[in-house]
Order: C-alpha cells, then structure tokens, then sequence
C-alpha cells in the first residue's frame, strides 16, 4: 500500500470532517457546551481516523540512578551558587559538577546505544 501525500490526507480530512459534521444533531436548544463538545469530538474523531493515533513519548531508559544522583549533586551546587553570594569557588564547583554530570549522562546513553544500536537515542 502506498504512502499518502500530506494533500490526499488534507482531502480525506476534510472529506470525513464534513460526513461527521453532518452526521451530528445539533439542536438550537441544545447548550452551548453541548453543542461545542459534540463539534469538538467529531473533530478529534475524524484527526484520529484520519492520521490515526499519537504514540506517546518513551521514557528514557538510559537514565539510571547514577544519572539520577549526578543531576542531585549538580542542582545542589546550583543552589549553593544562587544562595550564597556568587564566588569563584561556588561557582567553579558548580561547573565541574556540571560538566561530571554531562560526562555521566553521555556516557550512559553511549552504553544504551550500543547495546541496541536499532534503538534511536536522540
């Protein structure tokens, strides 16, 4: 089956939109929120229909609990800065911890990607 271009889908949108569209029975007695529902859901019926269902978002599974503490430490220094007056030393703590916290970080995802080099690390 072949791919659909994005003005076959606009026209297969609007296509169905107008058939659920008149389809519903909106009544001027009706609500005002009766009626704006019943729009709204042929709306998000015909988008499903149509372009089908969004995926939701996969955790991250390379975030362990040693990236976890990394990130602890790191808004610890942060706050450490923004608390106390603005010194050298808080702040060149505070990048390091910043940088040791990126350096876990990458390192955890190179580990994930290479043992599933199928999987899309973004």
């Amino acid at each position: 089956m072949k791919e659909m271009t994005v003005q076959e889908k606009q026209v297969e949108y609007k296509i169905n939109l107008k058939e659920h569209l008149q389809e519903l029975a909106i009544n001027p007695d009706d609500s005002l929120d009766s009626g704006w529902n019943k729009i709204t859901g042929a709306i998000q019926k015909t988008a499903e229909e149509t372009f089908g269902k969004a995926s939701k978002k996969q955790p991250n599974d390379w975030f362990y609990k040693e990236c976890q503490e990394a990130t602890e430490v790191k808004n610890k220094a942060y706050v450490n800065v923004q608390q106390r007056s603005c010194t050298r030393a808080s702040t060149g703590k505070y990048r390091e911890v910043q940088r040791k916290e990126k350096q876990v970080h990458k390192t955890r995802q190179n580990v994930v990607s290479v043992a599933d080099p199928m999987r899309n690390v973004s």
